[in-house]
């Protein structure tokens, strides 16, 4: 299911001037041009008249602590070596600060982006001129490099953890919030999709309490259409979309984007694909014993967060969109196909 192509704000090119402006970037700006995005966010490119060029992110929803912390993982990410997403600049004179607010009683924060030049990696698959396998296989090993990037005692303790936020909110689950919510509400706790999402919470509870799982940065939301890739051979250009990233075990990530990227339109897991997304991972970045144990644990756990989410937006807080009442459909029957037995050996 694609995104989108919607805004949940509109700026003007002088409020869009004023706000980059905080950042130091350069003015007067030769062009402005909303992106496709989903339900968290608005990005607007800016390009200045000396061809300078960034993204403006506004963050619906989020509070300035929470577009900080985002913030604080990518720059986290840049500072060590890992140049295949896109950072957060900081605030001019404004010593560690990464956000400003918008104006307004809400005080929307938005962050000014890095640009990332390359295509959807979507999109390239889908034109068929360059091979799944091989985006898939950049895209693993992209993963692979930014999971290498050191997260010391200090970061560890200065940088959003998993269990705090990010990573397709799987914080939410794990405290039963979003089993809350469901059952509180009459569009879910009727609907079959709540006893089968009751029978799945306890596997993703059992999964994320693993032992002996490697911890680092995600992404978090490692789906085709948050990386950007050269149209030309499917390498990597960049992640984009910081809303998930977070420290975590770095299975959730492998799960998540083989979740993502790894089933054919008829809905089946292509092993190619697969094989191609683990060969380029462990290019850089072998998997642990625990990991490989836990895989297909993960790809349900990380399915379900998605699953859970398109189910909640669809049928909860966005029920006039009709037409996507089903969206959850896709992924719960991944989750399903994968309890025959399957497991990474297979592959």
């Amino acid at each position: 299911m694609a995104k989108e192509p919607i805004s949940k704000i509109s700026l003007s090119r002088d409020e869009v001037s004023a706000l980059v402006a905080q950042f130091g970037f350069p003015l007067p700006l030769a062009e402005t041009a909303v992106l496709f995005g989903g339900y968290s966010g608005t990005s607007i490119k800016v390009v200045s008249e000396t061809g300078e060029r960034a993204v403006l992110k506004v963050c619906h929803g989020y509070s300035a602590e929470d577009a900080e912390a985002q913030a604080a993982i990518a720059v986290h990410a840049r500072a060590h070596g890992f140049a295949h997403a896109c950072t957060a600049l900081p605030v001019a004179g404004g010593g560690a600060r990464h956000t400003v607010a918008l104006p307004g009683v809400d005080a929307t924060p938005a962050m000014l982006l890095s640009w990332v030049e390359g295509v959807s990696a979507d999109k390239v698959v889908a034109a068929g001129a360059v091979s799944p396998a091989a985006v898939l296989r950049s895209l693993g090993a992209g993963l692979a490099g930014l999971h290498s990037v050191p997260v010391d005692a200090a970061a560890a303790r200065a940088l959003r953890p998993l269990e705090r936020g990010g990573a397709c909110d799987v914080a939410k689950h794990l405290s039963g919030e979003i089993h809350r919510t469901l059952a509180a509400s009459p569009h879910a706790r009727d609907h079959a999709f709540f006893p089968f999402y009751e029978r799945q919470l306890g596997l993703l509870r059992a999964a994320m309490a693993t032992e002996g799982l490697p911890r680092g940065l995600l992404h978090g939301d490692p789906f085709l259409d948050n990386a950007l890739v050269s149209a030309a051979d499917g390498s990597l250009a960049g992640w984009v979309d910081l809303e998930d990233v977070a420290v975590g075990p770095t299975l959730f990530d492998v799960a998540c984007c083989a979740c993502a990227a790894c089933f054919r339109a008829d809905n089946a897991l292509d092993l190619r694909r697969l094989r191609a997304l683990l060969s380029g991972y462990v290019s850089v970045r072998p998997l642990a014993a625990a990991e490989r144990s836990a895989f297909v644990s993960f790809m349900k756990a990380t399915m379900l967060c998605n699953c859970a989410w398109r189910f909640k937006n669809f049928n909860l807080d966005h029920r006039e969109i009709e037409a996507c009442r089903d969206a959850h459909v896709e992924l719960q029957q991944r989750i399903l196909a994968l309890e025959d037995d399957f497991t990474l050996a297979a592959i």
